[in-house]
């Protein structure tokens, strides 16, 4: 009997320890000084080198990557999608030229539901609080479908990229997202700050309207057109 408990036990921890092993690394706090070889005035620059950090691609992928979508919330978008999917970038575009929202890419692709969000302790609200309605549902039902338009999602992969990049509180996260930029501004604001100068997420600017759901003539509630360059009928 005894054991029997001792290899019960044995083949849980190994168990455990391949759970660990197959799921994607953590990323929290992998932010650095990029050098001078990528000026902190071009914003493109720093962040397609910020996404090949964090998604652990190589920066002229993620920058051929960056010409075909116009709007940098689908590109974040697209790279986390392929890390918690083991596919190549290409599989993920096809799908979208095809019309797939990016929930249903996701789902696709076999994403879990519980890798887009960043757990918090409270309803963190608008513009998060429906999409972390659907997420509590699904959690206390397994069987519960959910479905997220491209707004939700874009905004769920702002935030994680904020918290796990940089390493700050998913709430800061959240009200830097919810300022209204864009990934690639929010993400490029906090960096100068680390690394150089510029105002930070206090300093607002004019760059509302991209983040937050407002994109490129985009898809919020399901499917919409063309999301980026040779799209054809995709998403926006």
């Amino acid at each position: 009997m005894r054991a029997r408990l001792i290899s019960t036990a044995l083949l849980a921890a190994a168990l455990c320890l391949l759970g660990s092993a197959l799921a994607p690394a953590a990323r929290a706090g992998v932010d650095v000084d990029l050098g001078a070889s990528v000026p902190l005035g071009d914003s493109g620059r720093v962040f397609f080198n910020i996404s090949s950090r964090y998604f652990d691609v190589a920066p002229p992928v993620v920058e051929q990557w960056g010409t075909r979508y116009t709007n940098p919330d689908d590109l974040a978008v697209s790279l986390f999608i392929s890390t918690q999917s083991r596919r190549s970038p290409d599989v993920i575009f096809a799908l979208r030229r095809q019309g797939l929202s990016w929930w249903d890419v996701g789902l696709r692709l076999g994403v879990p539901v519980d890798a887009w969000f960043v757990p918090v302790a409270h309803d963190p609200g608008p513009p998060y609080g429906r999409a972390y309605g659907h997420w509590r549902k699904h959690r206390q039902n397994p069987k519960y479908m959910m479905v997220l338009p491209d707004a939700d999602v874009r905004n769920l992969v702002a935030v994680r990229m904020a918290h796990e990049y940089y390493g700050v509180p998913v709430d800061d996260a959240m009200r830097w997202r919810a300022s209204g930029r864009n990934v690639r501004d929010l993400m490029v604001s906090e960096y100068q700050v680390r690394h150089g100068h510029k105002g930070g997420h206090d300093d607002h600017g004019d760059n509302r309207g991209q983040g937050n759901g407002g994109h490129d003539k985009g898809h919020d509630n399901g499917h919409g057109k063309g999301h980026g360059k040779d799209h054809g009928k995709g998403h926006d």
